[in-house]
């Protein structure tokens, strides 16, 4: 009697096997839907009986960098986690249109143990001959995704210079989009209320607090409107009846960020839809910018201090920075509780150490009753002083008037 010995047998562990699939908002390549890649794989994998299924792990929007697709980095973080052995993908445009990132992940993966398949071009990235054609196709890849970035550009360039646009899901206050056109609605109220207070003089925080207290939504932010919304709301054409098309750079097709050396060429459409604010309102905001701006770059910032027609046209004739407006507590002021309004170097007030100034205060009707003398004026006229003074100098002394006619300076001597 012969007695065969018999091994037992040692199962086989399973690969386990992930998929990567995304749908590119790219119109040519909509046709296989995200549900349709899913379902494909989770059969193909599940065919093979050596296969376990782990995950499809899938992106929904386009992106050329593999940082900004959360599919891709779950995946990444599962492999980091010695939770795969195989992905398949359909093909190396589908895993990365960037040359570099699609050979450095195939070698980060590789170095996990992870091998990738792409079923398209039949590479395996466990074979030690692909690097050179995955080198290659890659290199493909990205020029193919710099041609449709460049038709896409060119398709929308022409359609609006044709004046079309398509709102797509952007909502605008106190705007429905109403077969393809711009509507007023309920909420134009709120549009009108912000450029009334804005042409009041209030700050965007006053506005912000002021629109709270009427009630006003957010289309954003259930906290209100806060700073930057309402320093867009002011500055949109879109409230006074136009439309500006192209208001930034092009998207870099690789980075997927505006290329600042790239030129933009906006086309401006005038009374393009029903407007809710009007010409002479829109202009007067916009004149309060353009001044703010202009406040700005001489270190002036507007906030919750009120607007004086005085800002940006005082220096310092010391350190040449701005004057500033105080409110300063009169002679026995703290039993009297009374104040008056001064002006001092900007230096003297937020300067440190060795770069303090030591310029005077001026009071403010000292100060307007030595710029009225030198005019030769008997009142102050806000708008021509506005027009006609380029710049004030105040010394510890004197203070000296230039006016935007002539280059000519002219020196009024303050009495101490």
């Amino acid at each position: 009697m012969i007695i065969k010995k018999v091994m037992p047998k040692i199962p086989v562990a399973k690969k386990r096997v992930a998929a990567y699939c995304r749908v590119s908002t790219f119109r040519n390549e909509q046709d296989e839907s995200f549900e349709t890649q899913q379902k494909y794989y989770e059969e193909l994998i599940q065919s093979h009986p050596d296969w376990e299924l782990v995950k499809v792990y899938a992106d929904r929007h386009s992106a050329t960098r593999v940082k900004n697709r959360p599919g891709f980095q779950e995946m990444a973080a599962a492999a980091e986690a010695k939770k795969l052995d195989i992905i398949i993908c359909k093909s190396i445009s589908r895993f990365s249109r960037n040359m570099v990132d699609c050979q450095q992940y195939a070698k980060w993966f590789r170095t996990l143990g992870v091998t990738i398949i792409f079923e398209e071009q039949n590479i395996r990235t466990d074979d030690p001959t692909c690097d050179f054609v995955l080198s290659i196709l890659a290199a493909v890849a990205q020029d193919e995704s710099h041609s449709i970035s460049e038709n896409e550009k060119a398709a929308y360039a022409s359609r609006f210079a044709r004046g079309e646009y398509n709102l797509g899901n952007n909502r605008i206050l106190g705007y429905d989009c109403v077969d393809g056109e711009l509507v007023p609605n309920k909420d134009a109220w709120i549009v009108k209320e912000v450029f009334r207070r804005f042409i009041e003089g209030e700050s965007y925080r006053q506005i912000a607090k002021g629109l709270e207290e009427l009630g006003a939504q957010s289309l954003h932010s259930k906290k209100g409107f806060g700073v930057e919304t309402l320093r867009y709301m002011v500055s949109n054409e879109t409230c006074v009846g136009d439309k500006r098309l192209q208001k930034k750079a092009p998207l870099d097709y690789l980075t997927k960020k505006p290329n600042p050396n790239q030129k933009v060429e906006s086309n401006y459409l005038w009374d393009d839809h029903e407007a809710i604010i009007d010409r002479e309102t829109w202009d007067k905001a916009q004149e309060i910018l353009e001044k703010r701006k202009e406040l700005a770059k001489v270190g002036i910032h507007k906030t919750n201090r009120e607007h004086h027609f005085l800002y940006g046209k005082v220096f310092c004739g010391e350190c040449g920075a701005p004057f500033l407006r105080r409110t300063l507590k009169a002679a026995g002021g703290f039993k009297t509780q009374s104040t008056y309004k001064a002006w001092n170097c900007r230096n003297r007030q937020k300067g440190k150490g060795n770069e303090r100034c030591g310029n005077r205060f001026i009071k403010e009707e000292e100060l307007i009753d030595a710029i009225l003398r030198e005019l030769d004026w008997l009142n102050m006229d806000q708008e021509r002083f506005e027009k006609e003074v380029s710049k004030v100098l105040v010394y510890p002394d004197h203070i000296e008037v230039e006016k935007t006619d002539t280059a000519h300076r002219v020196t009024f001597w303050l009495c101490e």
